[in-house]
């Protein structure tokens, strides 16, 4: 037996005093309180079990085994073949009570059969992730497939080679669970095999400075191989290398490049080999030089998206100042700015000139304020007709890393707006860019815009196919939300009329009493031209409304462009749906001609700053973009209407500053012919630069299977440790994502942090990470600031290639397992003894108890002697015995006679055999219901005695039963008079009143009174 909840047989104490409260004193029904007392005393007992949690040990004959197959690349086919085979053939001597179960496992574990008696081995299925050979994972999963009650045993069918997780631990806990471990180890011929084991670069290098690129190979036998070397992504080396069996260490001449972070990647190319996967490696050096900027600028002459002109240029002038002062500068167009981090790395500022928005993708957006924010790079942002607010910043990546918001806030400023969207719902607008449909970017779109407009703007939309309508009435944007979730409900329809479209607008929008009216017609196809113009024209002519049409896709209708000229308004063309909504917002922007401010004005000194070290004063400018300051931004210098020229803040780790005007002869012309135009974008740009205050940051990482551990050590140039700092570190990984970790002291000027996801302590892609760290002292007056990279080289699988089976030798010898005997058959033999299988049985307990319960209460309650009991005897027996064919029925008593009868009988057995005739007949006489009652009683009273004078000798039993059979067959009258009161008879009787007389009498009586 076994008790889950042994503390409750504490209770047991309770049971001496129930049998003291319920013993029976002496007297009349001892016999019923002994039978209640036992009766309660078993309730309780089966109770005070239940709660106890009893269970019942019991024995088993069962015997489940678990077979751990290795599924890594470690394990070559010939060796999963066989392990298969082993499976099998075991599976074959499986006794009738016996279980198998299979788990696949290589850096996961995956469960391939549960647990089965079935002897069949299907085709395995499951596939893990073969790059890591993690045995204890298989281990713990294993354990959690054993059924109760059975013997246990697992067997390992593996290398023993392990590249991660702590398989020691594991084999203990099987140990400790009762599982008898057999390992099977595989030994087999590696095969020919050549590997990258490592590749190394000076940490800090000198731009243009020679040095050598080492790195380390190993054969399995002598071959040829391909050397490729890659720069920052530019191949740098290529050549060939004739490979000896074993290991060796070869370097390659190299020239550092561009200042910067570069990292170096090897590639290997061998004629024989097994595995691709370890024939890459790379390695990083920090290039030291001169800052180098990328520049960012639309070229010099293509036409502007809103204008008949073309672009001038409007970089050459920054550029020259930039390199004037020293800066090193790489130009390039927006879409040659870098999408991946560790090219951006490479740069100390970007610069952005006048650049659209749409001429970006977000990828480039996204990679430029992660750049910013968590490497602590420099941006700077300068202005231009198709900048900021007008470039359809709105709402992008590249609002939130600026300091200033692309909506002006002074309302006085705005004039009141009337918006209407066209837009194309047809069934050619399902089409999808990137992955969204057309007509989702063009809703999206018209949100987007709705969201840059001010309350009191008014805005409509209309959707047309071959007809038109208004999905949203023009209104005032009282409730964005509302207007938003209507745009959202339209869907494709058919054709494309675009007049019908303009048709609903010119009948609505010209009584609008909005002073600026606009209108953006938005489609990808052709229509009939007919009355389009004229209908544009004389809207522009007679009532003001401009028009922009946007065309997207080849299929477009090539008369959009004229639609835009002819309503005094801009085309816009793109293949790329994706750029409809910085579109959309560009041209809610441009609709006010407020956003625009072209005048002649001199900036005003708001605050100072480091980029307006010695510059007293400054020319004038002649146009800038309107914008509006964020509440944490710095604003340096200000227009005569307040708005934000030069504003600066920190964004993340790194530093952002806008200017609104431009670095053009466009609105800078006495700028750009200013002396000090260099030194104020030399001292920008510096600004932008994140120096490090100390460089005495060691930064490493350090890897234990598949954990690792960031690891900075602080001390200053002459050695002293710098301790009680506050470090934090930005980790991205070669996918971009980027995580925070905050590192703890752990040794005088060591912090030590763990590398990888937020949920665990892995670093799970392979390639290069960038590490940013900063720190402050615990007074807040010094800080440290340091850039490192790590790459997170290929699996250890890849690195051992031959089986080990020492190491499963000395596994099994610590943790209690052992060897193969190399027949598969004891993978099921009963040489285990099951653990004891608990079942408990306190509902059992509980169920007694109830049944108790009725049984005590009617001990309790009910008193029941010998003749009831044989009474009730005779009455069961009486209805099993069957009835003879033809006996005469007897009609069922009713509940009266039955109880004169009753009473009649206990009369008899106290009187003579004379006074039992004649109660009999006193009965017989109650019951006939005659009119003379009283004349037949004595008549019949007189034959009874004189026929026991006449020495009537019949037994007093057959008077009995005849008197009896009269009165069951006597018909009843169908009324009979109320009888007269008898007058009273003495009886003799026993001298206590209770003759039958006395009884009928009062019968009577009582009978009379309810009648």
């Amino acid at each position: 037996m076994h008790f889950t909840t042994p503390l409750a047989l504490l209770l047991l104490l309770t049971l001496p005093i129930f049998a003291y409260l319920g013993w029976p004193t002496r007297g009349y029904g001892r016999g019923r309180e002994i039978t209640s007392l036992l009766l309660r005393l078993l309730i309780v007992l089966s109770l005070i079990l239940a709660l106890a949690g009893l269970e019942l040990l019991r024995g088993s004959n069962q015997l489940a085994t678990v077979f751990l197959v290795d599924a890594s690349d470690s394990m070559p086919a010939q060796a999963k073949t066989a392990a298969t085979d082993y499976i099998q053939t075991a599976l074959q001597d499986m006794g009738p009570d016996d279980q198998a179960a299979i788990i696949l496992f290589g850096g996961d574990a995956l469960v391939e059969r549960p647990m089965s008696p079935s002897k069949e081995l299907g085709t395995f299925t499951s596939i893990p992730n073969t790059g890591q050979t993690d045995l204890a994972e298989a281990i713990r999963l294993g354990l959690a497939l054993y059924p109760s009650g059975a013997a246990r045993r697992m067997i390992l069918l593996t290398d023993g080679a392990t590249t991660a997780g702590d398989a020691e631990s594991a084999l203990n806990l099987a140990e400790n669970s009762g599982v008898d471990v057999i390992a099977v180890p595989f030994v087999f011929t590696p095969p020919v095999e050549v590997l990258l084991t490592d590749v190394g670069a000076p940490d800090k290098l000198l731009q243009n400075e020679r040095f050598e690129l080492q790195f380390t190979v190993r054969a399995t036998a002598p071959t040829q191989a391909g050397i490729r070397v890659l720069a920052a992504g530019e191949l740098v080396y290529e050549g060939t290398l004739a490979l000896e069996a074993g290991t060796h260490t070869y370097g390659i001449p190299l020239t550092a490049g561009e200042p910067g972070f570069t990292n170096y990647e090897l590639q290997l190319t061998a004629l024989d080999d097994t595995y691709y996967q370890n024939n890459e490696l790379a390695a990083y050096s920090q290039i030291a030089g001169p800052p180098k900027v990328l520049l960012v600028a639309p070229p010099a002459g293509e036409p502007l998206p809103f204008q008949d002109t073309l672009r001038p240029d409007e970089y050459t002038a920054l550029q020259t100042a930039l390199e004037f002062a020293g800066f090193t500068v790489e130009y390039a167009r927006p879409n040659g700015l870098p999408s991946e981090l560790p090219l951006l790395a490479e740069y100390a500022t970007v610069v952005l000139v006048d650049v659209p928005a749409r001429q970006l993708n977000n990828r480039q957006m996204l990679a430029l304020q992660t750049y910013v924010r968590d490497l602590g790079g420099g941006l700077v942002v300068v202005g231009g007709p198709t900048s900021y607010g007008v470039g359809g910043y709105f709402k992008t990546p590249l609002e939130e890393t600026l300091p200033v918001d692309m909506q002006i806030k002074d309302e006085q400023r705005r004039p009141t707006l009337t918006m209407v969207f066209i837009i194309d719902r047809s069934g050619s607008m399902s089409d999808t860019g990137g992955g969204v449909t057309k007509l989702d970017l063009a809703k999206e779109a018209a949100a987007r815009s709705v969201e840059f407009l001010f309350p009191g703007d008014r805005v409509g939309v209309i959707a047309f196919d071959d007809l038109a309508s208004w999905v949203v009435p023009i209104t005032e944007l009282n409730d964005p939300n509302e207007v938003t979730r209507l745009i959202d409900g339209i869907s494709l329809g058919g054709g494309t009329d675009i007049y019908a479209g303009l048709l609903a607008m010119s009948q609505e929008l010209p009584n609008d009493p909005a002073s600026v009216k606009h209108v953006i017609l938005l489609t990808d196809g052709g229509a009939n031209p007919s009355g389009i113009p004229e209908l544009v024209e004389r809207m522009y002519t007679d009532y003001g409304i401009t028009l922009t049409t946007v065309g997207v896709g080849s299929d477009a209708a090539p008369f959009l462009e004229d639609l835009a000229r002819i309503g005094n308004g801009r085309y816009h063309f793109t293949e790329d749906p994706a750029s409809i909504p910085a579109i959309f917002t560009e041209e809610t922007t441009l609709a006010t001609r407020s956003y625009i401010v072209e005048e002649t004005f001199f900036p005003e000194l708001a605050s100072n700053s480091p980029i307006l070290a010695g510059i007293n004063e400054v020319p004038p400018l002649y146009g800038y973009v309107g914008t509006s300051s964020k509440a944490t931004a710095q604003t340096i210098l200000v227009s005569a209407q307040g708005d934000p020229i030069l504003a600066q803040w920190q964004y993340g780790l790194g530093k952002a500053v806008a200017f609104t005007s431009d670095a053009s002869p466009r609105w800078a012309k006495d700028w750009v012919a200013w002396d000090g135009f260099p030194a104020f974008w030399a001292q920008a740009i510096r600004f932008t630069v994140n120096q490090n205050v100390d460089t005495g940051l060691s930064i490493s990482v350090e890897q234990d299977g598949e954990t690792a551990k960031l690891i900075v050590d602080a001390q200053t140039d002459s050695g002293l440790y710098l301790n009680d700092y506050t470090l934090t570190a930005n980790v991205i990984d070669p996918t971009g994502q980027v995580q925070t970790v905050e590192l703890s002291q752990v040794a005088p000027g060591r912090y030590e942090a763990p590398l990888g996801s937020t949920s665990s302590a892995s670093p799970t892609e392979q390639g290069a990470y960038l590490i940013r760290v900063d720190g402050t002292s615990s007074d807040g007056a010094q800080t440290l600031a340091d850039l490192a990279g790590w790459v997170q080289a290929y699996s250890p699988e890849y690195r051992t290639l031959q089986a080990d089976p020492d190491e499963l030798l000395n596994l099994m010898t610590i943790t209690g397992g052992r060897l193969t005997t190399g027949d598969p058959a004891e993978a099921f033999a009963h040489t285990l003894l099951a653990p004891a299988d608990t079942r408990p049985i306190w509902p059992w307990l509980l169920t007694l108890a109830a049944i108790l319960l009725p049984f005590d209460i009617a001990v309790r309650r009910l008193a029941v002697d010998r003749r009831d009991v044989s009474r009730a005897w005779q009455r069961m027996i009486g209805r099993l015995t069957p009835v003879p064919a033809g006996a005469p029925v007897i009609p069922e008593r009713s509940e009266r006679m039955t109880t004169l009868l009753g009473v009649k009988e206990r009369v008899g057995e106290e009187g003579t055999q004379g006074k039992q005739v004649d109660r009999v007949n006193k009965v017989d006489r109650v019951d006939s219901g005659e009119k003379g009652r009283e004349g037949e009683k004595e008549t019949g009273r007189g034959g009874e005695e004189a026929k026991r004078r006449e020495g009537d000798t019949k037994p007093r039993e057959a008077v009995l039963e005849a008197r009896k059979a009269q009165v069951f067959v006597a018909p009843k009258e169908a009324s009979a008079p109320t009888p007269k009161p008898e007058p009273k008879v003495e009886e003799e009787g026993d001298g206590d009143g209770t003759t039958t007389s006395a009884l009928l009498a009062r019968k009577r009586e009582r009978r009379q009174r309810r009648e």
